[in-house]
């Protein structure tokens, strides 16, 4: 397993100038401390269009139609009735969760960009990382479209629709590449000091999806699909050796999960999307019910097949083996 997941030269520079030493239990508390202010960080700036929204003609009119003392009931009310372009602001605050990875980073660890994985050719990279986003989604589409789960509607295209879906469009690259600087570009780089990459991979894979999700969730489809994006992202940082293309494609998946097609739910801003897909509600196992194609077989079927590919790729920018002892002996003679 080792020779299939060598060590990108990243994790080694990070290693050589992080100045935190923690244990692993440490680094995870670390962690769950960075995104505790990350979601802090979020509130504070959704605060900003939320509190004038809050107080605006169209929120008292919502309120207006609530029994007093049912202050659930206004929350939820408040949320449904929020205009789309709030809901797009929830994809921009994840910028927060972007500027702490980075902060943490090169005011404690000491380390350089070039050391969380924004190396190389970015725009290439980039490029390439949002084709393989919206390849991998495309197929799960294909596959459940194929098994007769999905129908995707060519006559319902939403042309009144591009303006929202493209500033979605723009807010889940933030949200993607603010998920990938905490948890690719600071996190598992600072467990890989301590153990093996294979192990790293694992560990910063599993923690990041037990915060989102809890234990409960991981005995779900859902929740093992999300464990297996999580890996095939963490693989695609090691063979490609930069964090660029993983943030492309981490936003492109989740744009077209949410905002290409009509898969959210209609209080998960589900009237922001461009062409209208049909499921099947009698086979919930391919159409994931509900939760949409993120609880779907198909995916997993194809982040399976993502992973297995992943890992066959050659490694771009692997770090040089460590000497070995007598090498070191004769470098310093």
């Amino acid at each position: 397993m080792n020779s299939m997941l060598p060590r990108p030269k990243f994790w080694a520079e990070a290693a050589e100038q992080k100045q935190t030493r923690f244990t692993l239990i440490g680094e995870l508390l670390v962690f769950l401390v960075l995104t505790y202010l990350s979601a802090v960080g979020q509130m504070l700036l959704l605060a900003i269009p939320m509190i004038p929204w809050m107080f605006s003609e169209q929120s008292a009119q919502v309120m207006s139609t609530v029994s007093s003392g049912e202050l659930e009931s206004v929350l939820q009310k408040l949320l449904l009735n929020m205009p789309d372009w709030i809901l797009l602001c929830v994809l921009f605050a994840y910028a927060a969760m972007g500027a702490v990875a980075i902060y943490y980073c090169r005011r404690f660890q000491r380390r350089t960009l070039a050391s969380m994985g924004l190396r190389g050719k970015m725009l290439a990279e980039a490029l390439l990382g949002y084709a393989v986003g919206l390849l991998l989604f495309g197929a799960v589409l294909a596959l459940g479209t194929g098994l007769g789960g999905f129908q995707p509607r060519f006559d319902a295209v939403a042309a009144d629709a591009w303006l929202p879906v493209f500033g979605a469009l723009l807010g889940c690259l933030v949200q993607g590449a603010a998920m990938e600087l905490l948890v690719r570009g600071y996190f598992a780089p600072s467990v890989g000091a301590r153990v093996p990459v294979p192990y790293a991979l694992l560990f910063s894979t599993l923690f990041s999806v037990l915060f989102q999700r809890s234990f409960a969730g991981l005995d779900t489809v859902g929740g093992l699909n999300v464990l297996l994006l999580g890996l095939v992202l963490g693989v695609w940082v090691i063979k490609r050796g930069n964090l660029w293309s993983a943030c492309t494609l981490h936003g492109a998946w989740l744009f077209a999960s949410n905002f290409l097609f009509s898969f959210a739910p209609a209080d998960q801003h589900g009237g922001i999307y461009l062409l209208r897909v049909d499921t099947d509600v009698f086979r919930t196992a391919l159409t994931g019910g509900e939760a949409g194609p993120e609880a779907s077989l198909c995916t997993t079927l194809v982040l399976l097949a993502a992973l297995a590919l992943a890992l066959a790729l050659r490694s771009k920018d692997p770090a040089p083996p460590a000497p070995q002892p007598n090498e070191r002996s004769e470098n310093i003679l």
